[in-house]
């Protein structure tokens, strides 16, 4: 279900009043359905700028460009997930067994509402990998299948599916993405020549954690289905981040996070499997219950975080408030902002590539004679930019992730601070 401005409120209680959030006040003002245009550039920056200040709270002692790990809770759902949290210490057992319940079903049933698939099609997990590990291991596998990866894929799915294969249940097999593909046909066409007749799924990874680069799911999934091939798709970088529709994309199989992109309390992913393809996969918990079309005989984990579960239907809220085609044109020109400033710099090597389809809000690069290490510590130390440092290749990367609240000043210090770490 959906919920009203008045029942988000009337579920955060004194809190919000006290903080004096006025939660849906000026996002309603700029929501999707207005007809408001930003023509000028100050217009957008003064609604991003007002967003930052109403709703999030983030240290004033650095910039963090590291929201690809998990994205910051806007203060609206960080209030609802305290108030749960108290609820569950006070009330204990009686909660759990009696009030958690209807507030889990009413959380799947928003969360199917949202992605627009069936609440049967839908586990909700501690996060992505979990939930393509459910996946992956219950994949019905025949000894010889082949798994096609590459190097910018998540690493934890690609040890999966080599654990997989020193069990000699599959066979891995990796190439090189290009880093800079000119187009969506060049990475289709760099999946198509991978296959082979022994290949059973492709992994795609939608949104490179490393690098950023959008993977044209849709595509390479009806490429494969006509040569009888299946995708397990990780979407956890795509949710929240780029426009995003299960159904359209065609994948049986979907991994997600909500404590990135979509600001849930950290501890929530979700598994999508279409309903058809459900009883052929075998439980990875431990679960006597023969194989069935119920999705959740494949997560039997005992006691799960009731706060972090009830909280979903209020990040979905915020979430849609803001807009995910807003989100995406920020996430864009924020990328862009920076890059444009350094890409002619001889030292500094820009390794996402900047169109709209092939990249959002993620964004790396390399500077020629320094590690990613000593650029990330280089940055924090001196210029008091937190950025992370990536594992890619030899060289390895530095990946850069705004978020929401971050402004284009923000950008433009990283830029600055770039130039005079490529100088010296």
């Amino acid at each position: 279900m959906k919920y009203s401005r008045k029942e988000f409120l009337k579920v955060l209680g004194s809190t919000a009043v006290i903080s004096g959030i006025p939660f849906s006040n000026e996002l309603s003002a700029f929501s999707e359905n207005s007809k408001t245009v930003f023509s000028q550039k100050d217009q957008s920056e003064k609604f991003w700028s007002s967003l930052a200040k109403k709703y999030y709270k983030v240290s004033p002692d650095f910039i963090n460009l590291e929201n690809g790990f998990f994205g910051i809770q806007p203060k609206p759902v960080l209030e609802a997930y305290e108030s749960y949290v108290n609820q569950v210490n006070e009330e204990g057992a009686l909660f759990a067994r009696r009030t958690f319940p209807e507030k889990f079903r009413a959380s799947l049933s928003r969360i199917a509402s949202f992605l627009k698939v069936d609440e049967g099609e839908i586990l909700i997990t501690r996060n992505a990998t979990e939930a393509l590990n459910i996946a992956i291991q219950g994949y019905p596998w025949n000894v010889g299948d082949e798994v096609i990866v590459n190097q910018l894929d998540y690493y934890s799915m690609v040890e999966t599916f080599q654990m997989l294969e020193q069990r000699g249940k599959l066979k891995v097999k990796t190439f090189q993405m290009p880093l800079l593909p000119k187009s969506q046909e060049e990475i289709i066409e760099a999946y198509e020549q991978q296959i082979t007749a022994k290949t059973r799924v492709i992994l795609l990874t939608q949104v490179s954690n490393i690098t950023g680069l959008i993977v044209p799911v849709k595509e390479i999934t009806a490429m494969a289905r006509a040569k009888g091939i299946d995708t397990i798709t990780d979407s956890a970088h795509a949710l929240g981040h780029i426009p995003f529709d299960i159904k359209s994309m065609g994948s049986d199989f979907v991994g997600m996070n909500l404590h990135k992109w979509m600001g849930n309390p950290i501890g929530a992913g979700l598994l999508y499997i279409k309903k058809e393809r459900i009883a052929e996969m075998a439980s990875l918990f431990g679960d006597k219950a023969p194989k069935n079309n119920q999705i959740r005989r494949l997560a039997h984990v005992g006691t799960t975080p009731f706060a972090v579960q009830m909280s979903i239907p209020h990040a979905i809220d915020f979430h849609e408030m803001v807009g995910i085609n807003r989100i995406q044109e920020r996430m864009n020109y924020l990328k862009n902002s920076w890059i444009s400033e350094v890409n002619e710099m001889e030292r500094i090597e820009v390794i996402t590539p900047t169109d709209p389809n092939l990249s959002c809000g993620i964004a790396s690069f390399r500077i020629k004679g320094k590690t990613g290490r000593e650029v990330e510590n280089e940055l924090l130390d001196k210029y008091r930019i937190f950025t992370v440092a990536r594992i890619l290749g030899e060289k390895g990367c530095i990946r850069v992730t705004p978020g929401l609240y971050t402004q284009t000043s923000d950008m433009q210090k990283l830029a600055e601070a770039l130039k005079e770490i490529a100088r010296s």
